[in-house]
């Protein structure tokens, strides 16, 4: 049974490394702020989970698991809110063209009249 899980972690590990990779090219390749934005926030999120799952199927101890547990709830709660934050920078800053209406400055509009 320990060779199997090994076996899991190690192919978990890896996949986990390959999303990271394709973060990195994404954020390399994709032209404006908010598909980097985009890439720099799911796949590493979804490498860092698969790592550490890969991990703890190989280091299978209590401490371990429970360390893994919080590094992967603390990724989960900040990434979304770092992306969010930095994308309103971009958005106040940089005149990016979008395919749709822009829902953040007819709001902020709104939000002006109101007071």
């Amino acid at each position: 049974m320990g060779a199997v899980l090994d076996a899991v972690g190690g192919v978990a590990l890896i996949a986990g490394a390959l999303f990271a990779l394709l973060a990195g090219i994404g954020i390399h390749k994709f032209t404006d702020p908010y598909s980097r934005m985009h890439a720099a926030a799911k796949s590493p999120t979804l490498g860092l989970v698969l790592v550490a799952i890969g991990a703890g199927l190989r280091i299978r101890t209590f401490e371990a698991g429970a360390t893994l547990l919080l590094v992967v709830i603390l990724q989960l709660l900040t990434s979304p809110v770092g992306t969010h934050l930095a994308g309103r920078a971009v958005h106040l800053r940089v005149k990016v063209p979008m395919d749709g209406p822009d829902e953040l400055a007819r709001d902020e509009a709104l939000e002006a009249e109101e007071t």
